[in-house]
């Protein structure tokens, strides 16, 4: 929702303006800001009241809130950035004069839209607050016939294995949810248990029972009255029964008899907390069946696993395919492939193959046309059937609560079919300011809250997760990225665009807000690119985008990224530098980098960079300039980082930090760099410590927050560890290019308590000495490159956490260990645990996998 975005966007640059506002703005009234702040939470709180009532009023209004919120935020940046840019005193106070005139016409725009809002509020009354009446949609047209004939194809596991769970031997009512994103044959597959014969013939009752979105308890009882036959009719008697009677009703209907209800589409555990205790567990077997999109609906019910629905993969969707289109037919041989490559663009989805195929059944099977549908499978699946496969996966976008809308539009963003890494795409959101700001939490944290949030409904997908189990990358599926394109364009969220529409574009572009440019453009484009907050670009200079947030750019050249990193602290706003290219160690940041209060994340990709001392706090005009980096949240990578406590001071919140040292200047040693200062970044949860010179750990102290600690080239000793093993939260330990040295590790009692993963690399470690006790909550051992390595300790498989060893190039003895163990665990019935072992003809002999 443009509206609710435009409002969250303006309400972060008010705040980052009373917070930090720049040093030669002359005139502030912060009476203006916080008044103008106070009438964004109003409007705020109303969008998000009104949500899901869209009539044609509401819309205009909400219409109306992005554009003069918008225009406000461009007032706003607009001044600063004038003030910035000014050469002399007596420009810049001209430039705040009038700043405080433009807030006070800002200020009143949006206090006449506070008034209109009363208004609606009195002319919506019956409607504010309340949910919104129910809609007959396509989604709801193709769900309804419950007991329609539904072929069956490419789920015949799942079939199989969901019968097996609701017939089996377990008396206690038992509730079996079946999760899966919208389209993907949840409905299908649970209408097929439903009227299987063996299901039939085990049951003594059966009902179905549609929840939907928006649910009444009432309703709900009375259809399933319906359904197992108490009654026959609508009936006035009947239909005015409040939803205790209906309850009590249906609860003596199910007493004593062994029944399967079917909840179907259910949104909210709520709708299941409203009539649960309306089924009594009559100690037969009796059984609950819930589809639904949302898994944290789905791991509600405990007391079954959740049947997660996956896509089908190409030969499954094939078959469904020809069975819709041609019957008991085959498919004809000139439409093979064009067929096939039809099939491939619906992704697996079933919906999409379902809505395609129907489309296809009914036309000409020419090849022309199948070539037609082939070029544009999203246009051809809207004309079939009145668009009812992004119908029914618009109830999905609809259903999300306002503060989530935003985040979903902004996943057009990306390019289809690749996958979405999770840490840009939170700085993305925070630098958007699309996130609303909770307390006592940061926005990488709410955006990360959000993320979860968007995958249990399934509306995103996890394509990879990290070594300590957080989500690393995601995607979307195809017809969920055409639908979040379409409402982005139509909310006016986005603009995407080619390379080569900039100048026939050119001033349209110039008004967009989010741009999504394919490749990198001139010079001049840029200087025109004035809205943009987020900003990609290669080999080009940045002044002027002075708005911009996060700047993400790679050099191919080195003299560029120079004259780039001198126009950097002219950028007031700026969150994110994210740099790239080759060969790009030792580069050196300008000094203005310590005076940039919004900074949050510093990443160098493929290289590292010297960050200067900050100015002294002794120094005759420091102490008035100094800036404690409050947002700064990570650094990588810092090459020969001095830790001194006047710049570890300055960064208190720090949480990610990589330091490499490289060629120390001569007569220099550790003590000069003050890396035992690490303690005192009291929130830093992951460190990268790359070293050529040998690092003791004996006085080196590291902060107890440390959730994940990677050495390189260190050289500690094995018996050193003691200190990183002692640490109370370490979840993941990578050691890697000899990073640590010794021919045996004997850990010690007590320690890596907490430990889930831990990789070993390139170290001439010979014998290791554990057991299950050393790391009791192991999940993931990797091992690479560990020629001499006898074995794995024996006890490392009877871990219960161990569900993957995973050897690299290590001795033959090494991976028959490991294969032991996965026999032996097998034999005592836990499947669990994988070892794979690759060898990579490099000379140690490991097994293959």
């Amino acid at each position: 929702m443009a509206a609710f975005a435009s409002l969250l966007s303006l309400g972060h640059v008010l705040d980052h303006l009373l917070q930090h506002p720049p040093r030669q703005m002359a005139v502030l009234d912060k009476a203006q800001i916080h008044s103008l702040l106070q009438n964004i939470t109003f409007l705020q709180d109303f969008l998000e009241d009104f949500s899901l009532i869209r009539g044609d009023e509401i819309r205009a209004f909400e219409e109306k809130i992005a554009t003069s919120a918008y225009a406000a935020q461009d007032i706003i940046e607009g001044r600063v950035v004038d003030q910035i840019l000014e050469d002399s005193a007596a420009a810049s106070e001209r430039s705040s004069t009038l700043f405080c005139q433009d807030l006070h016409k800002v200020i009143e725009e949006i206090a006449s839209m506070k008034k209109d809002v009363m208004k609606i509020k009195e002319t919506e009354g019956n409607k504010f607050g309340q949910q919104p009446r129910k809609h007959a949609t396509a989604g709801a047209f193709l769900r309804g016939a419950s007991h329609s004939k539904n072929t069956m194809v490419g789920f015949h596991d799942d079939l199989i294995q969901i019968m097996d769970t609701l017939t089996e031997n377990e008396s206690n009512l038992h509730i079996l949810p079946i999760v899966g994103m919208g389209g993907s044959g949840k409905t299908t597959l649970a209408k097929n248990v439903f009227d299987n014969p063996l299901i039939v013939q085990h049951f003594d009752l059966k009902a179905w029972v549609t929840i939907s979105q928006q649910y009444s308890v009432q309703e709900t009882l009375f259809g399933l009255l319906k359904e197992i036959g108490v009654f026959a009719g609508e009936g006035e008697e009947n239909t005015q029964k409040n939803a205790a009677e209906l309850g009590l009703c249906l609860h003596r209907s199910l007493f004593d008899r062994r029944y399967l209800i079917v909840m179907d589409d259910m949104w909210s555990i709520e709708a299941w907390d409203g009539i649960k205790r309306f089924f009594p567990d009559n100690n037969n077997g009796c059984r609950v069946m819930v589809t639904t999109r949302l898994s944290n609906v789905a791991d509600h019910f405990r007391s079954c696993t959740p049947h997660q629905l996956h896509f089908l993969d190409h030969d499954q969707s094939w078959a469904l395919f020809c069975d819709k289109v041609f019957g008991k037919e085959s498919c004809p041989p000139h439409l093979e492939e064009v067929g096939n490559t039809i099939v491939r663009n619906c992704r697996g989805l079933p919906l999409a193959i379902v809505a395609i195929s129907g489309l296809l059944a009914k036309s000409s099977p020419t090849l022309e046309y199948w070539d037609y549908v082939a070029n544009d499978t999203y246009a051809a699946l809207n004309m079939g059937g009145d668009g009812l496969c992004l119908e029914i996966l618009y109830l999905s976008y609809k259903h999300l609560p306002v503060h989530l809308k935003p985040c979903f539009l902004y996943m057009a963003i990306f390019p289809e079919d690749r996958p979405i890494g999770i840490s840009r795409l939170v700085k993305l959101w925070v630098a958007e300011g699309i996130l609303k700001p909770i307390i006592s939490r940061s926005l990488e944290e709410v955006a990360e809250d959000n993320l979860k949030d968007l995958v249990d409904r399934n509306l995103i997908q996890v394509r990879r997760y990290g070594s300590s189990n957080k989500i690393k990358s995601c995607t979307i599926h195809d017809l969920v990225s055409d639908l979040c394109l379409r409402e982005a364009q139509k909310e006016k969220f986005l603009c995407v665009t080619k390379f080569h529409s900039l100048n026939y574009h050119s001033r349209v572009i110039d008004r967009e807000r989010r741009l999504n440019i394919q490749r990198s453009c001139d010079r001049e484009d840029l200087k025109s690119m004035s809205l943009l907050k987020v900003l990609k670009i290669s080999d080009e200079e940045i002044v002027r985008l002075i708005k911009s947030r996060y700047v993400d750019f790679s050099c191919l050249m080195f003299e560029n990224l120079l004259n780039m990193l001198e126009s950097l602290s002219t950028l007031w706003n700026l969150q994110t530098i994210n740099i790239t290219g080759y060969s790009l160690s030792g580069i050196n940041l300008p000094s203005e980098i310590w005076g940039m209060p919004q900074l949050r994340h510093l990443k160098v990709e493929d290289g590292d960079f010297y960050l200067p001392d900050p100015p002294s706090t002794n120094s005759e005009n420091g102490g008035g300039n100094i800036v404690v980096m409050k947002n700064l949240q990570s650094v990588y990578k810092i090459r020969n980082f001095r830790c001194t406590d006047e710049v570890l001071c300055r960064v208190p919140n720090l949480k990610r930090l990589g330091i490499t040292y490289r060629l120390f200047p001569s007569g220099l040693g550790w003590d000069y760099f003050e890396v035992y200062n690490l303690f005192h970044l009291r929130n830093l949860v992951s460190l990268s410590l790359n070293c050529d010179k040998k690092l003791s750990l004996e006085n080196l102290q590291f902060p107890h927050s440390l959730k994940k600690l990677t050495l390189r080239k260190c050289g500690v000793c094995w018996e050193d560890l003691t200190v990183v093993g002692s640490l109370p939260h370490l979840e993941v330990l990578n050691l890697l290019d000899e990073a640590v040295k010794g021919r045996e590790w004997n850990p010690l009692e007590g320690q890596f308590l907490e430990l889930k993963s831990l990789q070993i690399e390139y170290s001439d470690v010979v014998e290791w000495i554990a057991d299950s006790s050393h790391f009791p909550c192991l999940e993931i051992l990797l091992l690479g490159f560990l020629g001499d390595l006898k074995e794995i300790p024996y006890g490392i498989g009877e871990i219960p956490t161990l569900r993957l060893i995973s050897l690299i190039e290590c001795s033959d003895s090494a991976n028959s260990s490991a294969k032991k163990m996965e026999e032996e665990q097998q034999n005592l019935g836990n499947y669990d645990l994988r070892v794979r072992a690759l060898n990579l003809g490099l000379g140690y002999g490991g097994c293959n996998e």
